[in-house]
């Protein structure tokens, strides 16, 4: 009876259901489910990854775009200026004898002025393209990411793939030695090791109350303490008559005080000093 009354609770004031232990998300699926936080993390990743290489391929287009503008006003410009050293040139040698000196100068003059006209209205689309390079430079800058962001970001869905590989690693062990390991992680304080390990070991089903009971220990000490009473819910609901059972009413106590629930801190308080009065942790809820 008091079994049923504890789930109740605990069932009342979680926050959110326990997951299947079983489930496992393919991340090359159209729709992928039944994700674990780290899956989700490198799903996101990866979208991320997918839509930065179409805004560098759009960025690499437009550059290619502006680049050509730019070669094709620059090889006209090179043209005309070459056209003008030759006029200048023929004009310097026109000898000062020759009877059509002075009908060849007007020619010549003609044409280096139209020649000039022309230069100018050229230099005019150089500064209309080279403001369109900068204003897309601007873009660039603003709307996508650097190459160096790029790469961060390449090398961070890198680390979580290489993560989710690490952890297929660790389930190939017995769960006796992840258990052991994880146990050593977490008398070290190394609770993000000491989480993934336990995690595993919850999920293979060995000692899943106390994996889960460790789980809970790690959010409480590190102050996530509505992540903490759901792992707590989780393990009393698999085996009630643990050696911790003491320690996990009074750390769910401890936490529905922490989250400003008093009415429900009030009842663990009350049930761990009733079913285990003699306790030190119910000595402390008494105080």
């Amino acid at each position: 009876m008091q079994k049923q009354i504890l789930l109740l609770l605990l069932g009342i004031s979680m926050y959110a259901s326990e997951p299947s232990a079983f489930d496992a998300g393919n991340l090359d699926a159209p729709n992928p489910y039944g994700l674990t936080s780290s899956e989700k993390v490198i799903l996101k990743n990866k979208k991320e990854v997918k839509t930065l290489s179409t805004n560098i391929s759009f960025v690499k287009a437009e550059l290619n775009d502006m680049q050509e503008k730019i070669d094709g006003i620059k090889s006209v410009v090179e043209s005309q200026n070459n056209r003008i050293y030759k006029i200048e040139q023929t004009l310097s040698k026109i000898k000062s004898n020759d009877k059509n000196r002075s009908i060849q100068i007007q020619v010549l003059k003609d044409e280096l002025n139209s020649t000039k006209e022309l230069q100018i209205k050229n230099n005019q689309k150089v500064k209309l393209v080279l403001g369109e390079l900068s204003s897309l430079i601007d873009s660039i800058n603003s709307s996508y990411v650097s190459k160096d962001m790029l790469t961060q970001k390449l090398k961070e869905l890198e680390d979580k793939i290489n993560k989710k590989y690490n952890s297929q690693k660790i389930l190939s062990k017995s769960g006796k030695t992840i258990f052991l390991e994880a146990k050593k992680a977490y008398a070290k304080k190394e609770y993000k090791k000491a989480t993934e390990l336990f995690q595993v070991t919850a999920k293979k089903r060995y000692l899943p109350a106390t994996s889960n009971f460790y789980l809970g220990e790690i959010n409480y000490k590190t102050k996530h303490y509505a992540k903490a009473i759901e792992y707590y819910k989780r393990s009393i609901s698999l085996y009630d008559k643990a050696s911790f059972t003491p320690t996990l009413l009074y750390h769910t106590y401890i936490s529905f005080k922490k989250l400003g629930d008093k009415k429900n801190a009030k009842k663990f308080r009350d049930i761990l000093i009733a079913k285990y009065p003699k306790s030190k942790v119910a000595k402390l809820a008494k105080k």
